[in-house]
């Protein structure tokens, strides 16, 4: 199975996702399928070719009765033309599409249309999670909402499109970049708003994000889309790359391509994926006593660092002092930092980035005579590399049964040894 990554740093939109699925091999056919089994009167979609800022990708739109809905593009009123369009006609009669939808009145839409029963749920829990987020944002309840934007009939196909599309792709994993939101403000049914959007930045609660020049770049479609499909949202991942799509969107950006980039890879093989990134946070300290040291390292190493240690070191004005080192993950920085700074009194803490190798790590357990030990155990490439009792569980033994620690410690590494942990 494939895994997918979404680059979002000019934002996302429903339209340009599915330019970008497109791009990357889904067939118009299937997804104009799917949107005629809406059974919307005159509507179809349209996939061609176009270029934003130097970047050649598919631009989606939705047609009424054979014209863009939202309008042409700024380069369609420049006198230019396109090529490779891709029409697909939805036939079936029976919903107007000129008026706002309140959530129920898309829910029986959905439900009663003739889509595979998986796009159908995908495609309802995308309009639950937008109805509960426009609900939150203006505090009303759910049955109340109406749908303005996202109401429109060229929202409901991105949408039910984008289930569809996902459907099709499979992607075993999709994953994403920090999400560009744009900057300025944005015209809504209810006046004009800061970007992002009240039910865009609900949406994205917890998602990493910043902003740029160019308006709204991401909006409340496009954010439903990475709040309810997206696995994971980091950096792109290592992959062995197979494909690229570009989905365009309608702005012209002076500043960068209004392009989504979808990019299509196998899980890669890396052979240093044990190296891992840690935070090395530092300070120095010369007006702690003994006891508040170890209260420190005890506070520390219960919060989460990886590793603390104490080096001493001469500071200004010939004081000894003591150099407090932490190890940790990127994302405890800031907590660690602060209780660092918190305990030790210190004014001030520096810090950096860190690559390291790490070993694989597991813990097994193993019987003794004593008890149960857990033992870590360290591979290397696959080969085993070492292998160390947990202390706490030789310690606890060892007080419970009057033995001495290094009996109970030396009757785990015999135990483990006949478990073949040294071997497998």
């Amino acid at each position: 199975m494939a895994r997918y990554h979404l680059d979002c740093s000019s934002g996302i939109a429903g339209d340009m996702f599915l330019g970008a699925c497109l791009d990357l091999g889904l067939p118009i056919e299937a997804l104009a399928d799917m949107v005629a089994r809406l059974g919307l009167h005159g509507v179809s979609i349209e996939g061609r070719k176009a270029s934003r800022g130097g970047f050649t990708g598919t631009r989606f739109r939705v047609l009424d009765h054979g014209r863009p809905i939202e309008g042409p593009d700024p380069e369609e009123g420049q006198g230019h033309h396109h090529h490779e369009h891709g029409h697909q006609h939805g036939h079936t009669h029976g919903h107007s599409h000129g008026h706002t939808r309140g959530l129920a009145e898309i829910r029986e839409l959905i439900q009663k249309s003739a889509l595979p029963e998986p796009v159908r749920e995908r495609a309802l829990r995308l309009f639950q999670r937008l109805g509960e987020a426009e609900a939150k944002a203006h505090g009303m309840p759910i049955e109340r909402v109406h749908f303005h934007e996202v109401g429109a009939v060229d929202s409901i196909v991105d949408l039910v499109g984008a289930a569809a599309a996902i459907e099709f792709l499979a992607p075993e994993r999709l994953t994403c970049s920090p999400v560009n939101l744009g900057s300025g403000r944005v015209r809504m049914a209810h006046g004009e708003v800061p970007i992002p959007a009240p039910a865009t930045a609900e949406l994205l609660r917890g998602v990493p994000v910043f902003g740029g020049p160019g308006g709204e770049l991401t909006t409340p479609t496009g954010a439903v889309i990475l709040a309810e499909l997206v696995d994971e949202f980091v950096e792109l991942p290592a992959m062995v790359l197979e494909g690229v799509g570009y989905g365009l969107g309608k702005k012209d950006l002076p500043t960068h391509p209004n392009a989504l980039r979808l990019l299509r890879g196998r899980a890669a093989v890396v052979r240093d994926q044990t190296r891992a990134e840690v935070m090395v946070v530092e300070t120095e300290i010369d007006d702690l006593s003994g006891e508040g040291f170890g209260f420190l390292m005890e506070r520390l190493l219960a919060a989460g660092a990886l590793d603390v240690y104490f080096t001493p070191v001469q500071m200004k004005k010939s004081r000894p002092g003591t150099l407090v080192t932490l190890l940790c993950r990127r994302p405890q920085l800031e907590e660690l930092a602060g209780l660092l700074l918190t305990e030790s009194g210190s004014l001030g803490c520096r810090y950096h980035a860190a690559s390291r190798f790490e070993a694989e790590r597991e813990i097994l357990e193993v019987p003794t005579a004593f008890g149960t030990v857990r033992i870590k155990r360290a591979r290397l490439d696959g080969r085993p590399l070492a292998i160390a009792p947990e202390f706490e569980d030789c310690r606890r033994l060892a007080l419970a049964s009057g033995a001495p620690w290094r009996e109970v410690y030396r009757a785990a590494l015999l135990a483990a040894g006949a478990a073949g942990a040294l071997k497998s």
